[in-house]
């Protein structure tokens, strides 16, 4: 029964119940936070790691990116006669080891982010889904 003594007013449950009430009557001047998703969306971090896409013209496919993958989700498959590489990412840690490791600065992290799916196999993006070609500036 000590322990009555000591927080008889229970000031930490009198002072977190203040600040639900404060929230729930909008007292106090708070900027609001939350945002509208579908309608309006976060500004990324410059550095975010999204969907991943493969530059066609770099990609040599040496495999290194499969190899460097923690959780085996890289497949290096055959694609118009050239091997690239092809990514679950229902199973992807988006860790970025795959980018660090390309030695030809290939594959990119870029800010796809709704990847949401029905089903599994869809998350396999192979390289139909991922192949891009760099714009050339004349």
């Amino acid at each position: 029964m000590a322990w009555i003594s000591k927080n008889w007013a229970m000031t930490g449950i009198m002072k977190g119940l203040i600040v639900t009430l404060k929230h729930i009557f909008h007292i106090g001047n708070r900027p609001l936070v939350t945002v509208q998703y579908p309608y309006e969306k976060m500004k990324l971090a410059p550095r975010f790691r999204g969907r991943h896409s493969v530059d066609q013209d770099a990609c040599i496919g040496c495999g290194i990116c499969e190899v460097s993958c923690p959780n085996g989700t890289i497949r290096i498959v055959k694609y118009n006669g050239r091997w690239f590489p092809e990514f679950n990412l229902g199973m992807c840690l988006f860790c970025g080891l795959c980018v660090d490791a390309c030695p030809m600065n290939a594959i990119k992290m870029n800010g796809g982010y709704e990847l949401a799916n029905y089903s599994r196999e869809s998350l396999v993006y192979g390289p139909e889904r991922i192949l891009f070609k760099k714009e050339v500036n004349k």
